[in-house]
């Protein structure tokens, strides 16, 4: 596979993560799983097992670029790609296909977000070793990983699928993007059998994806293409500079993927989590029969469906009685919310950014 190379986006704040997840220390560079490895550290170390680090490229921005190379230290500095302010995916993912297909022609690039778990890190491997094979035969089709639905999240993204394989490696084709769905749509989704969650593993080649670019949002393959052209010379940055904060914001999916380019889906049961909300936390260090998980200095009785996340040695935090609540205690701030409700820690945080005397907890 060495025509693959790998882009890890790692440029995102976590709100939803807050109070351990802070603008000065992002959830990529923290130890949320019960170990001492950050979400970086363990992307890395997954990635790196299919593929040789000079293979690998990292997105970040300014803010955090040095405080996640010092924790990736096989990271070569020429793969590192600093992002001027955040632009959403589609220009992020389209400046990275951009550099890899211009230092590697033929290149095929898969992206990878630094803040997703595998707890079936063996499966998630093999995934990608016949996601590859499959591209190789179809390299004019887009590929993405389907995961198969566990309960009916509205939190998620989904892919709706053909059910008649469309290649011999048990790849189906993909019929539709679905974004989010209320519980009542995300419930029909499960029993249908043939949606699949989104967790936007995807695998193009490089070319055919710019292409796609040209066709979809010419604006923004004009912006990428000057900065592209100016890339490894000394003129880089300053191109960088002035044109990246002038795309449009905009997700890929809805910029590009979701406008018909042909897609295969693998199926896969690969113990995914999104590290993006205080459930998914929970999901992954959930240890008992009642649904309880904790992290750090914690004692629960009676407690039934809760999480209690201790980021403060010096502290013991309790919980008795309680069902479907997530207790999260920093050295400086508390977070105590009903479970189902963690999506609206989004909102805490908007609140907080617009009084002033708040903001220093960000």
């Amino acid at each position: 596979m060495n025509d693959l190379y790998a882009v890890i986006f790692a440029g995102g704040v976590g709100s939803r993560l807050w109070p351990v997840s802070r603008v000065s220390s992002p959830k990529q560079v923290k130890p949320f799983l019960g170990s001492s490895d950050t979400l970086i550290q363990r992307t890395w170390r997954r990635v790196r097992r299919v593929l040789p680090a000079e293979n690998i490229y990292l997105s970040t921005t300014a803010d955090y670029a040095e405080a996640i190379a010092a924790q990736l230290p096989e990271l070569s500095k020429t793969n590192l790609i600093i992002e001027p302010e955040l632009r959403n995916t589609c220009p992020a993912i389209g400046l990275a296909t951009g550099i890899i297909h211009k230092r590697h022609p033929g290149a095929i690039v898969m992206n990878v977000w630094a803040d997703h778990h595998y707890g079936l890190e063996d499966a998630y491997v093999e995934t990608i070793r016949k996601s590859y094979t499959i591209i190789q035969k179809h390299p004019e089709q887009i590929m993405s990983v389907g995961l198969h639905i566990e309960y009916p999240s509205t939190a998620l993204g989904y892919l709706e699928v053909e059910m008649s394989p469309a290649d011999e490696d048990g790849a189906l084709k993909v019929k539709r993007f679905v974004e989010k769905p209320d519980v009542a749509r995300a419930g029909e989704f499960m029993r249908a059998g043939n949606y699949f969650w989104n967790p936007a593993l995807f695998m193009w080649r490089a070319g055919h994806m710019l292409e796609l670019y040209r066709q979809h949002v010419p604006e923004t393959y004009q912006g990428l293409a000057e900065i592209i052209a100016a890339w490894d010379t000394a003129e880089q940055d300053t191109v960088l500079r002035k044109i990246y904060p002038g795309l449009t914001k905009i997700a890929l999916e809805y910029a590009v993927l979701e406008k018909g380019p042909s897609m295969l889906l693998l199926p896969a049961r690969l113990g995914w989590r999104d590290i993006g909300n205080w459930q998914a936390v929970h999901d992954v260090l959930q240890s008992d029969g009642e649904g309880v998980a904790t992290k750090g200095k914690a004692v629960t009785i009676e407690a039934k469906d809760v999480l209690v996340f201790n980021e403060d040695d010096r502290k013991l935090v309790t919980v008795v009685g309680l069902e479907n609540v997530a207790v999260i205690n920093t050295s400086d701030a508390v977070l105590v919310i009903k479970k189902s409700r963690d999506q609206d820690v989004k909102k805490l945080v908007e609140k907080m950014e617009k009084e002033e005397k708040l903001r220093q907890y960000l």
